[in-house]
């Protein structure tokens, strides 16, 4: 049994076309650190907490899901923060600079965050987000 506290997000892994590639840029866009090198293959950012993966597209196979391989679309979107309101549109720059596009620039949210879209060099879809002053980090 689960009790609340005690489950935490303990790895996102990207499928990726290019696993050094997309890893060195959310490194660039984030600020994150390399934890696990095993490249072509594999290749892990520490992402407060929270490990960030991506892997070779054999690794559909290997995770017994040879038959989804590559699939298309936007599947999933992964949000970082929370950043401060006021660095928000510097957290953005860092990210086009290093890549990524702007698929919404950051807008107040209904439910007190500051949020701006982007897509990265592979076309996955991530966050950034901030608190707004004032407001609850809970939706």
């Amino acid at each position: 049994m689960v009790v609340k506290g005690d489950m935490k997000v303990d790895a996102i892994t990207f499928f990726a076309r290019d696993p050094a590639m997309l890893a060195a840029f959310y490194a660039d866009a984030l600020g994150l650190e390399t934890a696990v090198d095993d490249l072509p293959r594999y290749c892990e950012l520490a992402g407060g907490g929270t490990r960030i993966g991506f892997a070779y597209d054999g690794a559909y196979a290997l995770s017994g899901l040879g038959d989804e391989a590559c699939p298309v679309g936007l599947r999933s979107i992964i949000t970082f923060g929370p950043f401060e309101a006021a660095a928000i549109e510097a957290a953005v720059t860092r990210a086009v600079n290093a890549g990524a596009t702007v698929a919404r620039p950051p807008y107040a949210t209904h439910f007190g965050r500051l949020m701006a879209v982007l897509r990265d060099p592979e076309g996955n879809a991530f966050r950034l987000n901030a608190d707004l002053p004032g407001e609850s980090a809970d939706p």
